[in-house]
């Protein structure tokens, strides 16, 4: 017992060993804590809120063991004191200011966890209260600036409170950009519509790229032709750009293309062409449910000009067939070739479809392909690609 106390006392003489115990002790109960609230928090939460979301989870259990861990060594402070009056000042006023700042977090996860449900539940589906838990967020950090100001000067919030209103007008002039900056910031970060390495695209100022840092004034693109934009954080309140992240998550990346079919090449199909493609495989199956809805009608020309069979319809679905038989492209999302109204040019048919792959250079390679065998396939449809007439069309025309 004896050498208990004289190593205490030895420990609490010497403030650097008491100060590196209280470390220690920090560390080792936060790491513990979180060890032990996240195995807790991913029980009770998904079963309480339906929550499915590992980094909200993980967040909250941080900052619970950090509040606890924090409180723990306040108390030890308090009750082994070691350290100077005005050193035990300084240190519970960071330890409560840690602890505000926590709390005031684990408040907004709880925010955050509130709209989850919101969301998922009928009746408010369609009515969103994002916008008032975003007001409610900037109010929580309020509350918690004024407490810590309080904190630090020993004053009443409320006086801290009355005297924000004389100096607001001179802050808000002196600072506007940087109070539009960090509400901009808040709004970005916490709304979670842009995160660091998602794919961007503001067009009206031409860029195009990676987000490689998000700061208070700026966040910076890396373009895809490795130069380097900034752009104010306020720009994404105001501006119009496009996040194409979710593009990636998803795991399809759409194809909307159109080729132009000259109009004065589409006609009724014939019995020779139907009897060309009736032995292919994308049109095998179609062209047999259609010979069989034929009956006993003679002649499959007439049956053919009254049902209003033509090459284009033809062609549209062995396109169509075709995609679906690569493989490459999903079937489970929309998978439309469609006509689009005429126009000078001839008439769009337009392929709608989402490719496997959402990397650039694979989905650039299945787009091609598709294009490159629509133009060559539709010959044997008796259709031609619409083009200008060119420099090689005007000098056949010469010698004609």
């Amino acid at each position: 017992m004896e050498q208990i106390i004289e190593i205490y006392n030895y420990i609490s003489g010497n403030t650097f060993l008491m100060t590196s115990l209280l470390v220690a002790i920090l560390l080792l109960t936060w790491f513990v804590g979180k060890v032990i609230f996240l195995r807790f928090a991913r029980r009770l939460l998904p079963l309480l809120t339906n929550l499915s979301d590992d980094e909200l989870i993980d967040g909250v259990a941080r900052k619970i063991a950090s509040i606890v861990a924090v409180t723990l060594v306040l108390y030890i402070n308090q009750m082994l004191p070691s350290f100077s009056d005005e050193v035990n000042i300084t240190f519970k006023t960071i330890c409560w200011a840690l602890i505000i700042i926590n709390v005031a977090a684990l408040v907004n996860d709880g925010l955050d966890v509130f709209i989850l449900r919101q969301s998922k539940k009928v009746l408010h589906r369609n009515n969103s209260i994002k916008g008032y838990i975003e007001i409610a967020k900037i109010v929580v950090w309020i509350i918690s600036f004024i407490l810590i100001i309080a904190l630090m000067t020993e004053q009443s919030p409320i006086i801290i409170i009355s005297s924000f209103g004389a100096i607001a007008a001179v802050l808000m002039f002196v600072f506007q950009h940087t109070l539009l900056s960090f509400v901009a910031n808040i709004l970005v970060s916490n709304g979670k519509v842009l995160k660091l390495y998602d794919w961007i695209e503001l067009p009206s100022s031409n860029i195009s790229g990676e987000v490689i840092d998000i700061a208070l004034h700026t966040i910076t693109v890396r373009n895809w032709d490795n130069t380097i934009s900034r752009i104010p954080t306020k720009d994404f309140l105001t501006e119009k750009y496009t996040n194409w992240q979710p593009m990636f998550s998803s795991g399809g990346r759409r194809i909307k293309r159109s080729f132009y079919i000259d109009q004065s090449s589409i006609c009724f199909a014939t019995e020779d062409l139907i009897s060309e493609l009736k032995n292919t495989t994308p049109l095998r199956q179609s062209i047999e449910n259609m010979l069989e809805e034929r009956g006993d009608i003679g002649d499959i020309n007439d049956w053919i000009m009254n049902n209003g069979v033509t090459n284009l319809q033809l062609f549209r679905k062995y396109i169509l067939n075709w995609i679906k038989m690569r493989g490459d492209v999903r079937t489970d999302m929309y998978l439309v070739i469609r006509t689009m109204p005429p126009t000078p040019n001839g008439l769009p048919v337009e392929i709608y479809c989402f490719t496997r792959s959402t990397t650039w250079v694979e989905y650039e390679e299945v787009q091609s392909e598709i294009f490159e065998y629509v133009n060559a396939s539709a010959n044997y449809f008796k259709l031609r690609i619409y083009q200008h007439p060119s420099g090689s069309d005007l000098a056949g025309l010469k010698y004609r």
